[in-house]
């Protein structure tokens, strides 16, 4: 119980959820914003990327960002979208 209630594991997955969800707020801007249509893979692998790049605590949220890729890959491939 004390690992649940430590400050430390709580941002760690408080980083790792901000990584699966950002790819939709990057969708956001680049389709709504843009005009652009790409597959949901590509954003969360823009969020992966980037996480991986700043290193430290942005590799947290690329592991995010990678969860929320596979899903979507998941999602495309079970589903026929």
């Amino acid at each position: 119980m004390s690992t649940l209630a430590s400050e430390e594991y709580v941002m760690d997955v408080a980083l790792v959820m901000g990584g699966f969800a950002a790819p939709a707020l990057v969708k956001h801007g680049v389709e709504n914003k843009m005009g652009k249509d790409l597959p949901d893979e590509a954003y969360g692998l823009t969020v992966a990327a980037g996480g991986a790049v700043y290193g430290g605590a942005g590799r947290k949220v690329a592991i995010g960002g990678g969860v929320h890729t596979l899903e979507a890959l998941r999602t495309r491939v079970m589903e026929g979208n």
